[in-house]
């Protein structure tokens, strides 16, 4: 099934975790004809087992259990089947996903989580292996119809009797092509700029810490003064003892008249901000 990128959507598919597998994934949601209705919030028969329309994206893994179960006990249910979402896993399927992957049942049946189950299955019918060069692909084929009753043996039938596959092998086999092509080209990458919020500070504030920067800098200026005060006052060969007194008492004078101005300027500040 061809599908169009909306436009504005190319950097999110760029992005997308399972950008290499996504053509068979799309397939699959065709095939299963979960696409043409509710996509990932369908369920087995379009709902007839469940009461009506579900949102299944927005229920935990707990809840699509219990759902699943209800399903089950359905009296018309002769499929005798739970399959829900996009790609119609059962539930005993997603309960071996679920232990596998370590998966706990308070996590969100959403798109990426049905999209990660799905890989999953891919994985166990030997895609990786498949892209490889491991694995033929009629070989993939066969087991992806094991997997899926609405895709092609590599003789054109679905692999249970009294199923039907809903697209030729030669499409599947385009598709496959798509996906090993990707695959080669590796993942892209776009550079997304990120506009980073700059606080605004209030222009009063502005200027006082500009004027009390300026002030700060006359006691940096003073205290180069004052080391250089200490180097003359040493190599005029006065004790280390009196050139540190008289250092510290101009320190001290410093500290006393303009610790508390400077302060008070911090806390001014602060308030300005709050």
């Amino acid at each position: 099934m061809d599908r169009t990128v909306p436009a504005g959507a190319a950097n999110i598919a760029a992005h997308e975790k399972y950008w290499v597998y996504r053509p068979l994934l799309d397939l699959i949601g065709h095939t299963e004809g979960t696409d043409k209705a509710r996509g990932y919030n369908e369920t087995l028969a379009y709902g007839a087992y469940t009461g009506g329309k579900v949102d299944l994206v927005s229920m935990t893994l707990k809840q699509v259990d219990d759902l699943q179960g209800k399903m089950l006990a359905h009296p018309k249910n002769k499929w005798n089947s739970s399959a829900v979402g996009r790609y119609q896993i059962v539930r005993t399927t997603r309960r071996n996903i679920q232990k596998a992957l370590s998966i706990p049942s308070t996590a969100k049946f959403d798109a990426e989580m049905q999209d990660r189950m799905a890989c999953y299955l891919l994985g166990q019918r030997g895609i990786d292996k498949y892209l490889a060069g491991r694995l033929s692909e009629d070989t993939l084929l066969d087991n992806l119809a094991r997997e899926w009753a609405s895709l092609p043996t590599s003789k054109g039938k679905s692999y249970y009797s009294g199923q039907k596959a809903t697209v030729t092998p030669a499409r599947v086999h385009e598709v496959l092509a798509e996906v090993r092509k990707r695959h080669e080209q590796g993942q892209p990458t776009i550079e997304v700029p990120v506009e980073v919020e700059v606080p605004v500070v209030p222009e009063a504030v502005e200027k006082e810490v500009k004027r009390e920067t300026g002030l700060w800098g006359w006691l940096t200026t003073i205290s180069g003064g004052m080391g250089a005060a200490i180097a003359w006052v040493r190599d005029s060969e006065i004790s280390d003892i009196a050139a540190f007194g008289a250092v510290g008492i101009v320190g001290l004078l410093i500290v006393t008249f303009l610790g508390p101005r400077l302060a008070a300027s911090i806390r001014k500040i602060r308030e300005e901000l709050a």
